[in-house]
C-alpha cells in the first residue's frame, strides 16, 4: 500500500514537472501508444493514477532508477545471539 503511494506520487511529481500535456503526449508516442489522448490537467493527484501516467513512467521504470520494492526488504527479524 505504502509502495503504491508512494509510485502515484512520484508519477503526480513526473507529470508537474512536464507542466504541459502535450509533453506527456510526445512521450507516449515515442512508447508506441496508438489510442487518442485526452486533455488532463497535468499537476492533479487524481490523474497520476490514470492509464496514461502509467504507461508513460512503468514500474519498471521506477526500478530502474533506484527505487526498490519495500515488501522485499525483511523487517521484525531479530538474530538470536544467546
Amino acid at each position: 500500500m505504502l509502495m503504491q503511494w508512494i509510485r502515484r506520487r512520484l508519477r503526480a511529481k513526473q507529470m508537474s514537472l512536464w507542466k504541459r500535456p502535450k509533453r506527456l503526449h510526445r512521450r507516449l508516442r515515442q512508447l508506441g501508444y496508438q489510442g487518442e489522448f485526452m486533455a488532463i490537467k497535468m499537476s492533479s493527484w487524481r490523474n497520476s493514477a490514470g492509464n496514461l501516467a502509467h504507461y508513460a513512467i512503468p514500474n519498471m521504470y521506477l526500478q530502474e532508477l533506484g527505487l526498490f520494492e519495500m515488501s522485499s526488504v525483511q523487517t521484525g527479524y531479530l538474530p538470536q545471539t544467546y
